[in-house]
């Protein structure tokens, strides 16, 4: 048996060691924190935070049981949940409301501060957390905010199936945790705020309702990029400018933002106007080019401008730096049509030019933005030729009453396979 000193002395020792396992621990999981902290600063959206933090926590706390929760629209709690969650618990508390009488939505509330539950006897406050206790094999809980502005960012859950108290050690790691996750969920936030405002913007910018033109069906598609958070400055514009003539219009605006937004309806009415006011494709896409670059040098777009005359059965058409349409007219396949490219409105250069064509019954014609047809592993040549087989196969096996029906069909399929970060847009035309 030890005598007093050297007992004291061993005792000693084991604290030591004890303290440099402790130190040592701490010190890994920091290391852990701060490489969570750096792959969420390529996440934009708050689920991508949420994903990296629920997995990233259930490592570092060896909890069974991990969920993290942040609000969204129409007062309700998006639920992402770490791998080792019941999967019934994952399907069934996936999206709820923030009223729902549970710690997680209570400390998002601001109606607890944090919430510590050390076994199923501390869930007795809520009703809810009883009934799905032995489901979601929970028999501890401590939830810990994520700092937002006024309310929580978000908040973080940490579950065990056998009742578990933190240590002073763990409770510190989780605040750190939590510290260093609110600057990811603040931006990730902002991010979405934004394009939500830009998504409302473009909304609001494209026409709703399109004239009836005689001697033409018109159809028109728009299909918002893959990437939730990029919004993009396609556009499209069907207006009367008399009793005989109609401009057709489908352009493109450089840039993915607010920003692009914004001067998509610019330009849209800028150049609607100059239509209206002169019936010229290509001295409206010149005036619409000179105001936009004596405006701002920022400003670019690309642009088809066509004006169908009704009375002489004719289609005006004027390029400013955009993919040449497709036309197919009876009894010929499916070909691009040249009609003189000239520079993007906001350059300055000017010098358009048009191409005044006939348009005979049955005849189509498909104008469209890069972002309808392009596919980032071939070049934009073999994506138009390409497309030009599909309008061939469809024209051919429908009948001319239900042309443009399929043809926009097509279209929307097409872009769905093709779009991600860009969006797309088209106006498909065929003289009755």
């Amino acid at each position: 048996m030890l005598s007093d000193p050297d007992h004291d002395l061993q005792a000693d020792n084991d604290r030591l060691r004890s303290a440099l396992r402790r130190e040592r621990r701490a010190r890994r999981h920091r290391l852990e924190i701060n490489k969570l902290a750096a792959v969420t600063s390529g996440e934009v959206t708050l689920r991508g935070v949420a994903e990296v933090f629920a997995s990233g926590a259930s490592d570092i706390f060896s909890a069974g049981w991990v969920m993290v929760g942040y609000p969204v629209e129409d007062d309700k709690v998006q639920l992402i949940h770490g791998p080792a969650v019941p999967a019934p618990i994952q399907q069934d508390w996936d999206v709820v409301s923030i009223d729902v009488e549970v710690p997680m939505c209570d400390v998002l509330r601001g109606d607890l501060e944090r919430c510590d539950l050390t076994s199923v006897d501390d869930f007795s406050p809520w009703p809810i957390m009883v009934a799905e206790s032995d489901r979601a094999e929970m028999a501890s809980l401590v939830v810990e905010p994520i700092p937002g502005d006024v309310l929580p960012a978000a908040v973080i859950g940490l579950g065990w199936d056998h009742p578990h108290t933190m240590d002073d050690d763990d409770r510190e790691l989780l605040h750190e945790l939590a510290t260093v996750a609110a600057p990811a969920f603040r931006r990730a936030n902002a991010t979405e705020s934004d394009h939500r405002v830009a998504s409302t913007l473009q909304s609001w910018l494209l026409p709703r309702d399109l004239p009836q033109v005689d001697g033409l069906t018109v159809s028109t598609i728009y299909e918002p990029g893959k990437d939730e958070l990029e919004v993009g400055g396609d556009w499209y514009d069907v207006a009367i400018i008399d009793e005989r003539c109609t401009a057709i219009v489908v352009g493109d605006v450089v840039g993915h933002d607010v920003r692009a937004a914004a001067e998509m309806g610019q330009i849209r009415h800028v150049l609607s106007s100059n239509l209206a006011r002169s019936g010229d494709a290509a001295e409206s896409l010149a005036l619409t080019d000179h105001y936009f670059h004596g405006r701002s040098s920022d400003t670019m777009a690309t642009a088809l401008a066509m004006v169908y005359d009704a009375s002489t059965r004719t289609l005006e058409i004027a390029s400013a730096g955009h993919l040449p349409p497709i036309v197919v007219e009876p009894g010929t396949a499916a070909r691009t049509l040249d009609c003189g490219l000239g520079p993007p409105i906001g350059s300055g250069l000017g010098g358009y030019t048009s191409l005044v064509r006939p348009f005979p019954a049955r005849a189509v014609i498909i104008g469209f933005t890069d972002g309808m047809i392009e596919r980032r592993d071939a070049p934009i040549d073999q994506c138009i030729a390409e497309f030009c087989v599909m309008v061939d196969q469809v024209l051919a096996t429908n009948t001319v009453d239900h042309a443009v029906r399929a043809l926009t069909a097509l279209v929307r399929a097409r872009a769905a396979q093709t779009v991600e970060s860009d969006d797309a847009a088209a106006v498909i035309l065929q003289s009755h």
